[in-house]
């Protein structure tokens, strides 16, 4: 069945938008804005949390796994080195299994120039590993940095003081050990976080206003791979996810994590819907490439990614047909759909205009939930359902190789 009333919501507190200048500017830009933190966890994940940081500096690796693995610093109108390329791994992180550790990088930066890094909880099995990409706003200039402040962590950075070891969703849902039926409870999982306003897709330091800017998502992600590939040498699946800013940058960063790691690499991108034009107007959509440097990130021989950002999701799935891919989205999305500064009914005829090209693919479907809402993964995904079918057997269906796996929408 095709999409036909497929539309998505994204809250304001998860995705903040450009053209919402009537809303306060510190909707979205909220530090606890990982998508997903509002959801009240059901169960524990029973596992120990660790109040410490785990440095292991990343000083000395060479380039990066299939990424940019170089220094974001060059001052304003310069550009972070790295890319899609790179060669040589860095060293391995070496955390405690069962808890949440924070591993600083040295060469990975929030859009102020401090350095952030990741959360790790390495699982007793890792044959699995699980990737969260954090969501929370984008920007692109001045106005949209640092007048209405429409992305987290742009002045604050992202650190070790930041990573809250208790966030419920990082302690239940997909995350939780506790649960049997969990398809992820053993895996190991990772957490990115956010603080570069560029949905994760950027490489680039800017300048905007005065105030040297840079939006290295891109890069941060480069420089995760580069140690994230060494630690997991037994990797035979990775779930690349996020939501919002997140699921846009799950999305961008498909391709080199598959590279990165050499093995399957599923992709489930959850209110970040790459629209087709003019759905997402060719104006902002020359914005966030500019601003960013999307063009250099793009995956290699996606020429028609160039002009065409939505097709994305169908030359990744092809180049890769062992992988999957997912979009999941609500039926309504006001905050998206403002952001791209165009109507709800314009949203909708965007996805249901992007819900073919989708679900002509053998590897990849959608999840489209009738209401109005943002981010399907903080409700709970197994509150989540459609058809018959919660969110949770959905994707586990899609990462257990079901036969049974399709697109489900209203």
């Amino acid at each position: 069945m095709l999409l036909r009333k497929l539309i998505l919501v994204i809250a304001p507190s998860a995705f903040v938008l450009a053209a919402l200048a009537s809303l306060p500017t510190s909707c979205g830009s909220n530090d606890n804005d990982n998508p997903d933190a509002s959801t009240s966890a059901s169960s524990s994940s029973g596992a120990t949390t660790s109040s410490t940081s785990a440095t292991n500096s990343t000083s000395g690796a060479a380039g990066g796994a299939g990424g940019a693995g170089g220094t974001a610093k060059g001052g304003s109108g310069g550009a972070a080195t790295g890319g899609n390329g790179g060669a040589g791994l860095g060293k391995p992180i070496d955390a405690p299994a069962g808890q949440w550790s924070w591993i600083d990088f040295d060469d990975a930066f929030c859009a102020n120039g401090s350095t952030t890094g990741i959360g790790i909880n390495p699982g007793p099995k890792s044959e699995r590993l699980l990737i969260y990409m954090r969501g929370g706003g984008a920007c692109w200039d001045h106005e949209s940095c640092y007048v209405k402040k429409l992305a987290v962590a742009i002045e604050s950075g992202f650190g070790a003081s930041d990573f809250n070891y208790a966030d419920p969703f990082i302690n239940s849902g997909m995350f939780d050990r506790s649960d049997a039926t969990n398809p992820f409870k053993d895996a190991s999982y990772v957490f990115v976080p956010y603080c570069t306003g560029d949905l994760h897709a950027g490489n680039t330091v800017t300048n905007h206003g005065g105030k040297p800017t840079s939006h290295v998502g891109f890069a941060n992600m480069g420089a995760f791979l580069n140690r994230l590939v060494p630690t997991f040498p037994a990797i035979k699946q990775v779930v690349l996810s996020g939501g919002s800013a997140g699921g846009f940058g799950a999305t961008m960063n498909w391709d080199r994590t598959q590279i990165a790691f050499g093995q399957r690499v599923d992709m489930i991108d959850d209110s970040g819907p790459w629209l087709p034009n003019p759905y997402l107007p060719e104006a902002l959509e020359q914005k966030f490439r500019t601003a960013w440097g999307i063009d250099a990130n793009l995956p290699s021989g996606c020429a028609s990614c160039l002009d065409k950002l939505d097709t994305i999701y169908t030359h990744v799935a092809n180049k890769y047909p062992a992988s999957r891919g997912a979009l999941l989205s609500y039926m309504v999305d006001p905050v998206v759909a403002a952001y791209f500064g165009i109507s709800l009914a314009e949203f909708t005829e965007g996805l249901v205009t992007l819900a073919p090209a989708i679900n002509a693919l053998a590897n990849s479907h959608y999840f489209g939930k009738a209401g109005s809402n943002h981010v399907l993964l903080k409700a709970g995904w197994a509150k989540v359902s459609q058809s018959g079918v919660t969110l949770k057997q959905w994707i586990t269906q899609m990462v257990d190789d079901d036969p049974n796996w399709k697109s489900i929408s209203p």
